[in-house]
């Protein structure tokens, strides 16, 4: 397996194995500008390789039903069935990348929220991590209920073996590991669009995440290919920074906050800038993400005074006064709503939980903070119009 992925990699850059999971070391000083590993699309875990290996195993009458399953029930369908012979030389050929999946980091070494003991999520309560997981949990459970019984009617034998366990840890390897699949274009992209969907690329998911990490993606097509995709076309990601002898060589997952890292990859940054929140108003199809310093925090401003003044393009401090009150108290709310966080003494949290909850809270309670000092300068600017007007304020202490 080894041999398999250092192939893939520039000669002066060697794999390290621990708990959790392989990294990338440089072994000698990388330039930057360099290419640091390469894949071919062929190695690609993707819905093509998986609708081609299922429609093979369960037979080309299946394949209309299969391709009627999402994205994940496939790609994480076609894991699982790696896992349920009872030794690898039984493997149907058509299920190829036992290697790479042997490479992959063990299933205690899991830590999305879906590996969270009940008493670690429930230290979320009061979060939208702790609702998002539930929901995930559902949604996957219902996925591969669905799938289980598709198998049980082709195979009882291995609907037996395609448990709940398998098929969480397959779909935790695919949210923690996938790219989306406008990288397997011509101009490789790391933005998603309606179409595209999340597939695994072996040896180039190795590399962990390092915000601002200066990289960019390239693909290179055999001389003559016209193809939109090409399987002995490779995929690279190039570094742009000079890496020095023995330290990690990292990839850029791009801007996320820590809710979205904790969710989907099972880890967090301290004072993480990419930090938000999103709020919306009741019956409100306006979703508004508010950052760090309030950024975004404008439209939810003027949403409200719209709202509130009784004609939309006359607003003036009384609809402003009302405006910065009612999302004062709404900003309080949702702070009140955030869970304290548990004593380092609490052995049912395990400190890499709490060191995720930790960073989140403190992120929220920033934003939080900032936005209550922007509607507060909001509310202080309504009071100067109305001293501007001659009309002095008075506000009741309570």
């Amino acid at each position: 397996m080894a041999h398999f992925l250092w192939r893939l990699f520039h000669p002066l850059v060697s794999l390290s194995q621990d708990k959790f999971g392989l990294s990338a070391i440089a072994q000698d000083t990388i330039d930057a500008d360099t290419t640091i590993v390469s894949c071919p699309f062929s190695l690609a875990v993707d819905v093509e390789c998986s609708l081609h290996a299922l429609t093979a195993l369960f037979g080309e009458s299946t394949l209309i039903d299969l391709q009627s399953w999402s994205e994940r029930q496939l790609i994480c369908t076609y894991i699982c069935l790696h896992w349920i012979f009872p030794d690898s030389s039984s493997i149907p050929d058509a299920l190829r990348h036992l290697p790479y999946l042997k490479s992959l980091p063990p299933a205690d070494a899991l830590l999305t929220p879906l590996q969270f003991t009940s008493s670690e999520l429930e230290a979320f309560r009061g979060t939208n991590i702790y609702g998002a997981t539930r929901d995930r949990q559902e949604s996957w459970s219902a996925e591969w209920n669905q799938c289980r019984t598709f198998i049980r009617a082709v195979n009882p034998d291995w609907a037996e073996r395609y448990n709940w366990d398998k098929y969480l840890i397959a779909s935790t390897y695919l949210s923690t590991r996938a790219f989306p699949s406008t990288l397997l274009s011509r101009s490789p992209t790391l933005q998603t669009t309606s179409s595209s969907y999340p597939f695994m690329l072996p040896g180039v998911d190795i590399l962990n995440h390092s915000r601002g990490q200066p990289v960019s993606w390239c693909t290179s097509y055999p001389e003559g290919s016209t193809e939109a995709r090409d399987d002995s076309a490779t995929i690279s990601i190039i570094s742009h920074t000079t890496t020095l002898c023995g330290e990690e060589v990292f990839n850029n997952y791009g801007l996320k906050a820590n809710d979205e890292l904790i969710l989907g990859y099972g880890f967090s940054l301290p004072q993480n800038p990419d930090d938000k929140i999103t709020l919306q108003l009741g019956g409100s199809s306006n979703k508004w993400a508010i950052g760090r310093l309030a950024s975004g925090a404008e439209g939810l401003w003027n949403e409200v005074r719209r709202l509130v003044a009784e004609t939309p393009e006359e607003i003036g401090y009384e609809d402003d006064l009302e405006a910065a009150q009612l999302l004062l108290e709404m900003v309080q709310k949702k702070c009140d709503l955030l869970p304290d966080l548990p004593d380092e003494k609490d052995a049912t949290i395990r400190p890499a939980v709490r060191l995720m909850l930790k960073h989140y809270l403190e992120g929220q309670r920033d934003i939080f903070t900032s936005l209550r000092l922007y509607f507060e300068e909001r509310q202080e600017a309504a009071v100067e119009a109305a001293r501007d007007e001659g009309i002095e304020l008075v506000f009741d202490d309570e």
